[in-house]
Formats: C-alpha cells, structure tokens, sequence
C-alpha cells in the first residue's frame, strides 16, 4: 500500500517514516512538508492513507482534509499532531476525519501503525465493495438495456457502449467501443484510448466480437499496479458475455420468426391442401386453400369430421384412409376423388402419423396436391400413342389432316382447329382440314401468306405459342374475328395446326406441351407420305423410262431391220453384179436408217421436263427447224409469236411436224405457224387426219405409210407434255391437218 506522511517538521517527518517502515515493511510511504506537494502526490500516486499534522505553514490539517475530502471521500485521514486538545479532536471527527492521535512517543507509532492497516483495510473492503455493487449495476443495468430491447440491432449495442464507460474506475477518461464483424459502435466523443482492455468473442451464427474499453489520459496510469482493476476486467469479460447472448437470442429468434414466417407463406398460400386431424378424425387444423376449396372457415370446421362436411362415400374413403395410417403407424400415399362444388377431382394424398412430445400417435397430417389436369394429361398421353399408327397408315397428306383435326377435337379436346398445310409453288398456308366449331365461329377458314397473320408468323418460326388475346396482337388476320385466343402448332416445314376459342387465355402452357405432341406424331406423318408420295412419283418415272427404253429397243429391233436388210441385200448383188443402181437403194435405205437413229434419239431425249424454260420467238424456231429437214418445193409462212420453253425441243417438235406435212401433203404443200391465245398452231394444205384416228396417232409406232417410223408425232407428244401444253388435232381452212398447243389449265393454276 501507498502511505502519504504530511508534515512541516522534517525531523519528525523522517522518525515517522523510519517508524512506520519497520511496523509496515510492505508499506510505500511518500513523505511532503506543504499541503501543496501532498495534493499532487494524491492526484498521482495510488495514495491507500494520509497521515497529517495538524499545524502547517500554509494550511492546517483540518484544512487540508476538507480539501482530500472534495476529491478523495472516503480516503483514510488520519490526524497526528503534536497539538492536542478536546477542541481539535471534535472538529477533527466533525470534519470526517479516520483516526486522530497525539504525538507522545515511541508507543504512539504501533498504534499508528494499527490504526493505519485498520483504516486501510476497511477502506479498501468499502472500495472493493463499492466497485462490485458498480459492477453488479453496471451488469443489470446493460441486461435490462439489452433484454427491453425493441428488436432492433444498433439502438441497445448502441446504449451499452454508451452506459458502459460510466461503470468504470475513473468515468471521466473512459471510453468504450463494440466491434461486430465489420461494424464498430463507440460511446459519445469517442477518442483512441491510451490506456485499453479488450475481449473477444464469438456468436453462434459465426459473428466476431471486441468489446474495448480504455482511457483517453496518462494520469490514470501513473501507478506501479494495473490501470484497469480486477472488477473492471470481470465487468468488461460479462459484459461481452451479454452481448454475445443477446445476438445469439436475437438470431434464434430471427431464425423461429423466418421459420414462422416461412411456414405461414406456405400454409396461407401453397395450392396444396392441408389438414390436421386428432385419433378420432376431428379436424384440428386446416390451411387457407382447405378453406378456400370447399368454402369454409376454420373456426367451422374444427372439431368437426369428414362425414359433417363431405358426401358420404368421400367421407368413408377418406376416413378409412385416416384409418390406415393410425393403425399402421406408417405413411401412405395414395389418390382419393374428392367431390367439389359437384365437380369430381383426383387428389394425390400424403398423410402420416402426427405424433407427441412423447412420441405416441395423436392424430393424422395430411398434404394433398390436385393432380385432376396431370390424370387428364395422361389419358391424352397414353390416347396419342394409340393414335400414332393410325395417322402413319394415311396414304395421303389431306388424310393425315384429316386424322390429325379429329386427334386435337377429340384427344386434346381442340373443338375449334384447322390444320393449314404449306403450298410451296403458291407460297401460302391453305387450309385442308378443319372442324365444324371452326365453320361456326369464323365460316371458311383463310388462306394465309407472308407477313399477314400470326398463324405464318409461328409458322416461320417454328416455336408452339399460346397467345392469350390475339387481339392485341399486331400481327392479327382479322381484327373483326371472334375468336380471342389461340394455340399454334408448327408442323415443320409441313403447315401448322391451330385451334381458336372466343374465350381469353383459354390455352395455357400445359396446352402447348401436350400440343406439341401431336405436333410431332403429324409431322412423323407428313413426312412419311411426302416420302412415299416423292417414291410413288420416282417409281412411275422410273416406270415411263423404262417403257421408252423398251420402246427404244423394240423400235431399234425392229424399224431398222427392214432398212438394214435392204441395204444389206442390195450391197451383196451390187458385189455380184455390179449394177450400180443397186447403190441408189443403198443409199436410200441408209438415209432411212440414219432419220430413223435421229427420231429415236430425240424420242428418247424428250422424256423428261426441262425446267430452264424461257421466251422463245416461235416464228425464229420454226425458220430454224424448216432449214433441217428436206422440204421439197414446200413453203412456210409464220407469224409473230412468242411462247416460254425450250428452244432445242421446239425446233425438234417442229422438224416432226413440218416432216410430217411435207411427207402427207405433198411437194408443193403449204405449211403455216401462228399464235392463239396461250399458245401457237402448226397447219398444212395436205390431206388432214381423219377424226377416227386423231386420238391414235400420237401412240408409239403409228405411221400413216409415207415411210415414216411412226415416232415423229410421239416424239411432238412428249415435248408438249414437258412444257405443259395441251394438243389438239383438228382441220385448217383447206382441210389439212391443224396441230394446235396451249398452256394447259393445271399449268395456269400452278396444280
């Protein structure tokens, strides 16, 4: 302990001392001859007791103490003076003095001594006592703080942090601060401590703590002990403890009142349905969507049963359910039809045993989800598998629509839908196949092309869409039209399938997926027969070779045998006889072998359409054709006509044709070309075609006997087909023949 011996007579103050340090060897005795010094050694040293005379130069003991006392209550004062008098000793103990003793020899100094370790002592216990009833206010005080708390975070660590420098040994240097994570709380006017103690400390939910407390000033330190006492480092650990607490309640009751939270979203909001019944099937709770389902309040149906609520055969199947899971004490799963508003729905059932705090079996909880539409979707799933053979076994495009409006009216319950198939050639969407409520909502369905409707639209795109009120559409066909929302279905490259109703957002995403479906089963369709179509079409071309090739041969087999044999014959008697007019018929019958090689070969070659078509000047063609071919003293007259073909072909058809007159008409036969309206006409002043035989002469192998081969108008034929004409015979003006072409009307129509 520190002693401060206060006295003007410096011999006696060294006895004193010399004295008091044998009696208490333990004891720093810090000596001042003015009442000035002694003040200062108060303020700092950790002074435990003054021991002062009564009579001094500049302030007398009693003076002195009146001024300790200012600062300094309750710290030991113990009056030793030479001086004494009852007068003294009663001012003395009315002014608050410890102990008051005389001067009067060797003796007094033990009783000093004693008096000195009793006032100590007690000072020090009252000190020590004081301090714990601070630390203990202290410690109720930021307990209420934090337990009065509003809930919110930053006004009670906020008071703590405040209040807590108070409770501290010298309240007027102290600060605080409380660091959480990241964010620091610090008491008013807050400076960086000189002097600082710090605990750590850790929440349940991971957050770091420091509490720190400290003091702004050196004076508090000039001492040979610690700067915080130990009731200041219990206080601040406690403290710390509280806050920790405090956060780990407040994050525990955050986590409950999310949970609350959470549960309540669900119970108030899910579209399932849940219930909670007691052993005897008495409802104990029920959730919003209970309630809102069969219209009924909580407070009316608990305590109630199934059978105070429900049609009878529900009640009984439910309850047996119920019964189920209480006797087994096992979790079920199963589909009940419940019975709303008259309307028969699948529910899938989750119910299991509700348990006790003692684990005993105290009733039944249930969960049931509709899944009424997923039945439903399973019934149409399982009913287009059963369909996919019957739209494969259509032979024809239109008949696979056909099939596939009946599959969307009956399976996906589609009543208004049409499906529009794709016209290359025209570039339109035309409808094939459409049910009845189509032709009652809008009539006959519109043909569709780019750029003029959502149904082409979809179609390009390629994505199955459901719109909610085409109305509001900007790509609309028809703004007039009844229908309000519509479901549309591509089929590829194949057409789209769509299907309309006079009701908004009558079509939802379920619409769309098991649309798309059958989507899918069509196009599978479409594209087998467009398969089989596009090999029955190369089958029956393969065929039409082929008969022109069997042609080809039996005409080389047999119209050149005659000319060969000819030729043949007559160079053996030419080798015989030498006769040179057996060359003549040589030559003659070469000439007929080689015209005959070239109306096989160009028979052949006009077979097959040419696509590269392109204006032809008719009258050009034919002057072309006319220089080929041994006209005699023939003539030909043309007119002005422009026709799109083939240039190659046309002068071969005309080298027929001008053969042909030449070769029934005579030497001096006239032959004329002219245009007509869609087409041109080849005449002749010969001896016409009889109408019995005009729909014969364009077969293989007809001849007439002018030498021909019986190919020339077989070979005009082909050429017309390919370039989509029709032929008509028919006389001229001086009763010759008048072959006359035009574009045929499947060619105008583009079919």
């Amino acid at each position: 302990m520190h002693l401060l011996c206060v006295d003007d007579d410096t011999n006696f103050l060294d006895l004193t001392t010399t004295f008091l340090q044998r009696k208490l060897p333990a004891a720093t005795i810090h000596t001042a001859t003015r009442v000035h010094d002694a003040r200062t050694l108060i303020e700092t040293e950790p002074i435990a007791c003054i021991v002062c005379d009564y009579e001094m130069p500049d302030q007398n003991g009693l003076e002195f103490l009146h001024a300790v006392r200012e600062t300094h209550a309750d710290l030991p004062f113990i009056l030793f003076t030479g001086k004494g008098s009852e007068e003294i000793a009663s001012e003395a103990i009315s002014a608050g003095v410890t102990d008051y003793l005389q001067k009067r020899g060797p003796e007094q100094y033990d009783r000093l001594a004693t008096r000195i370790r009793h006032a100590v002592a007690q000072y020090q216990t009252e000190h020590e006592l004081r301090e714990r009833v601070k630390e203990l206010t202290a410690i109720q005080t930021i307990s209420d703080l934090l337990t009065d708390s509003d809930g919110r975070l930053t006004g009670p660590i906020q008071q703590v942090v405040t209040y807590l420098p108070q409770s501290l040994q010298f309240p007027d240097a102290a600060v605080a601060s409380l660091a959480i994570d990241e964010t620091e709380f610090t008491s008013p006017e807050y400076e960086p401590p000189v002097h600082q103690l710090t605990v750590h400390d850790v929440t349940t939910a991971g957050n770091e703590l420091a509490l720190t407390i400290g003091y702004t000033t050196d004076t508090v330190a000039e001492t040979d002990s610690d700067v915080f006492l130990p009731e200041e480092r219990e206080l601040i650990t406690t403290i710390l403890q509280l806050v920790t607490a405090y956060l780990d309640r407040r994050h525990v009751l955050s986590d409950l009142q999310e949970a609350d939270r959470r549960l309540n979203l669900i119970l108030e909001n899910t579209t399932a349905v849940m219930y909670l019944k007691d052993t005897d099937g008495r409802y104990v709770f029920v959730n919003a969507e209970y309630e809102r389902l069969f219209n009924i309040d909580s407070e009316e149906i608990v305590g109630q049963d199934d059978a105070a609520i429900h049609p009878p055969d529900m009640a009984e199947t439910v309850h047996a359910n119920d019964r189920r899971v209480l006797e087994t004490g096992e979790p079920i799963e199963i589909e009940e039809q419940i019975t709303v508003d008259g309307d028969e729905r699948t529910y899938l059932s989750l119910k299991v045993p509700a348990r006790d705090t003692a684990s005993d079996i105290a009733g039944v909880f249930g969960v049931s989800t509709e899944i009424t539409d997923h039945k439903k979707r399973e019934r149409q799933l399982e009913a287009l598998n059963k369909e996919i053979p019957r739209l494969l076994s259509a032979e024809t495009v239109e008949e696979v629509a056909e099939r596939g409006v009946v599959a969307a009216r009956e399976i996906l319950d589609l009543q208004a839908n049409a499906i529009h198939l794709y016209d290359a050639e025209n570039e339109e969407l035309a409808p094939v196949a459409y049910t009845d409520d189509v032709l009652e909502l809008i009539g006959e369905p519109p043909t569709f092309r780019d750029g003029e409707s959502i149904a082409w639209r979809v179609f390009k795109d390629g994505t199955a869409t459901a719109i909610d009120d085409i109305q509001t559409d900007a790509d609309i066909y028809n703004s007039e039209s009844p229908i309000r929302s519509e479901l549309y279905l591509p089929l590829g490259e194949h057409g789209i399938l769509m299907a309309g109703s006079p009701t908004p957002s009558d079509f939802d995403s379920q619409d769309v997926t098991i649309g798309e479906l059958l989507a899918a089963h069509l196009r599978t369709a479409l594209s087998q027969v467009t398969t089989e179509q596009a090999l029955r079409e190369r089958e029956a071309e393969l065929e039409a070779q082929n008969e022109r090739l069997d042609q080809f041969a039996s005409m080389v087999t047999h119209d050149l045998r005659n000319p060969l044999s000819v030729a043949a014959g007559n160079l053996e008697l030419y080798q015989e006889t030498g006769d040179n007019s057996h060359l003549e018929t040589i030559d003659t019958a070469l000439t007929r072998i080689q015209e005959l090689i070239t109306d096989l070969s160009t028979l052949a070659r006009h077979g097959i359409p040419d696509e590269n078509h392109e204006p032809v000047d008719v009258s050009e063609v034919a002057h072309d054709a006319w220089e080929l071919i041994d006209t005699r003293s023939a003539t030909l007259s043309t007119d002005p006509c422009t026709v799109t073909g083939d240039a190659s072909q046309l002068t071969a058809l005309f080298e027929n044709l001008f053969r042909n007159a030449v070769g029934h008409g005579g030497a001096d036969v006239t032959v004329r070309v002219g245009s007509l309206e869609n087409g041109f006409y080849v005449e002749d002043t010969g001896k016409g075609i009889p109408p019995d035989e005009r729909d014969t002469v364009f077969d293989h192998g007809y001849t007439t006997g002018y030498s021909g081969s019986g190919v020339g108008l077989t070979i005009v034929s082909r050429i017309a087909k390919a370039h989509n004409w029709d032929v008509t015979i028919t006389d001229s003006n001086e009763g010759g023949a008048r072959f006359e072409f035009r574009t045929s009307r499947s060619a105008e129509t583009g079919n």
